[in-house]
């Protein structure tokens, strides 16, 4: 476990566990659910999303004319749809650390994922908060499509949620994106079915407020959609900054629409969002 402090703010890093982060604390109090020590990287206070994110339809991509299989999942938290890269269930060296920076390195080599890369993480403790960097570099020979994102979960009670957005895709019953939708105004986001959908058109800063303080998320603007989960009678929710929708790689819409960067051989892509705190009187 990697731990990177300063007065005011704790990190808590599993390079083992997908480079997750296990806690994420400011003046003493949980920013992001506190991870749990042991188990799968699900249970952790927010994970990398690399080479793409939320889901694959049926672990298959249809890609310049071949198709190609993809693993499940393990654990069974999906058994259908390949889930969220293979960044989180990897285990991540370590190439460089000091008290308040540290930085991750992951390798593939093409077995879980059809095209080998090289990914990096970099977390760095602003005075308030911190940052949190990913990027990746095509190193196939082939072009590969790449979507890059963040899966941070937070304590539900007493929260509120300022997400501002034009659309949403709206998640149909298979838990891939059915209906693409206008909006009009935020919904009132834990209520009802609770929401698993990814939001299109976001503008940033996103803000999330509890009654002692608020954290305002602040993600690159190559991360204009948001998936949000807010599943019903749990005490977390979670609101993912990503760069692209959901099956990203087999839609039939343009890359302008899904999100999907295509990197050419020896092209590198990187996201960044800085998460910072502020108390409220």
């Amino acid at each position: 476990m990697l731990k990177l402090s300063s007065k005011e703010v704790e990190l808590q890093v599993d390079p083992w566990r997908g480079g997750s982060v296990q806690t994420f604390t400011w003046r003493g109090i949980d920013v992001f659910r506190p991870g749990q020590v042991k188990g799968s990287p699900l249970s952790l206070g927010c994970f990398p999303l690399v080479p793409f994110c939320n889901r694959i339809a049926d672990c298959r991509i249809g890609f310049d004319n071949l198709t190609r299989m993809l693993p499940v999942p393990p654990d069974g938290v999906e058994t259908v749809h390949a889930l969220h890269g293979i960044g989180w269930t990897s285990p991540w060296s370590i190439a460089e650390l000091c008290n308040d920076y540290a930085v991750l390195s992951l390798r593939h080599d093409g077995a879980l994922w059809p095209w080998a890369f090289t990914a990096e993480q970099r977390f760095e403790i602003l005075e308030n908060g911190y940052s949190h960097t990913i990027s990746v570099i095509n190193r196939d020979v082939r072009i590969m499509p790449t979507g890059l994102g963040l899966h941070p979960y937070f304590p539900r009670a007493g929260a509120t949620l300022d997400l501002q957005s034009t659309g949403v895709w709206q998640t149909g019953v298979d838990r891939l994106p059915a209906d693409h939708i206008a909006i009009g105004q935020s919904p009132n986001w834990f209520a009802g079915r609770g929401f698993d959908d990814c939001f299109t058109g976001c503008s940033h800063p996103i803000t999330i407020r509890w009654p002692s303080h608020q954290l305002t998320m602040s993600p690159s603007p190559n991360m204009s959609f948001t998936h949000v989960y807010t599943p019903p009678g749990e005490d977390f929710f979670c609101v993912e900054p990503v760069s692209h929708i959901p099956d990203a790689v087999n839609s039939d819409l343009d890359h302008s629409l899904t999100g999907l960067v295509m990197l050419e051989p020896g092209q590198s892509m990187s996201i960044a969002c800085q998460f910072e705190l502020e108390g409220r009187a």
